[in-house]
């Protein structure tokens, strides 16, 4: 039997295998409908948090704003996302997502071979398992996202 070390260690292992593929998958994905990976991510940003101000995405981003103009123009420029005047400050200018259902088709076939063998794992767990998932995972989702921060500060 493994230590409880030993098996940290390999668990470290696994998640950073996952988050290589995460990444690799996201470019593969991102590739297919023509954009590149910071652009991807970028509109997954845009889509969660809309409206949201082109300096507020650079920050999440870690871009400075001018890269994240060039990322916001090339996302118009193909359609994705559109510039829009801030109601409550009209010198300002927010970031919402075009609704197009064919590419969010595309993109929703990229993923469904994700999905379907996401699905097939989860049905061979128990609901408390996957409970317990949900915790450990929301708690390592909080701590990336403060690491992050800390990173960005340095």
């Amino acid at each position: 039997m493994k230590s409880k070390t030993e098996l940290i260690e390999e668990l470290n292992q696994s998640i950073q295998r996952s988050g290589t593929l995460t990444v690799l998958h996201t470019n593969a994905v991102a590739n297919k409908i023509g954009l590149s990976a910071t652009e991807f991510e970028s509109m997954d940003l845009i889509s969660r948090h809309q409206p949201m101000s082109a300096g507020n995405l650079a920050f999440k981003c870690g871009l400075t704003t001018g890269a994240i103009t060039g990322v916001v123009d090339r996302l118009e420029r193909v359609g994705f996302v559109r510039r829009v005047r801030d109601p409550g400050d009209r010198r300002r200018v927010l970031l919402e997502p075009i609704e197009d259902r064919e590419k969010s088709r595309k993109v929703c076939d990229l993923y469904q071979p994700m999905q379907e063998m996401f699905e097939d794992i989860m049905k061979t767990c128990t609901p408390e398992e996957i409970e317990f998932l949900i915790k450990i995972h929301n708690k390592m989702n909080a701590g990336v996202e403060a690491i992050i921060t800390d990173l960005r500060k340095k």
